[in-house]
């Protein structure tokens, strides 16, 4: 006889949220709650912590000041002291993976933001580049053909004609 919840097993729902931000945006992943003095929020990076905060503000961290950070994000995480909130400011590319988010007061089941940072394209000459060369050739044809005709004209007054020969 099967004892009761042999045969079944433990379902974890894991809250995950995808996030698409372009290389040099900043990037903010909410907590969507305010924290209390006995809430801790640590954030991980792939798995290695990269922000701390307790509830009574006695311990805040980020990157290199946590423990385990490794300059991946020299000065540019920002934690909100309210909320938990994480900003990420001028993403890079290498940026992109798994940041979780985890409460330590709170029963709640993990929150997970997966972000990809996309490079932005090279958008080649600006509209404005493209109009000052337009510019400058335009008017070294004009030079061109003045010069052209000017020569022409001293040499028709010295006598000279030009052959043509096709």
């Amino acid at each position: 006889m099967a004892k009761p919840f042999e045969n079944h097993c433990l379902i974890l729902l894991i809250n995950t949220v995808s996030v698409s931000v372009k290389e040099g945006d900043s990037v903010t992943l909410n907590t969507d709650f305010k924290t209390n003095q006995q809430d801790t929020i640590i954030w991980y990076f792939n798995r290695t912590r990269i922000a701390q905060i307790n509830g009574d503000l006695s311990f805040i961290c980020t990157d290199v000041q946590c423990k385990d950070g490794d300059e991946r994000f020299r000065d540019r995480l920002k934690l909100d002291h309210q909320t938990g909130s994480l900003t990420i400011m001028n993403t890079r590319n290498t940026d992109s993976g798994e940041y979780e988010l985890v409460l330590m007061s709170n029963s709640d089941s993990p929150k997970i933001f997966n972000v990809t940072v996309s490079a932005v394209p090279d958008p080649g000459l600006s509209s404005g580049a493209v109009a000052g060369i337009v510019v400058v050739l335009v008017f070294a044809a004009a030079v061109t053909a003045g010069v052209i005709c000017y020569r022409k004209r001293q040499a028709g007054q010295k006598g000279i004609t030009f052959i043509h020969m096709t």
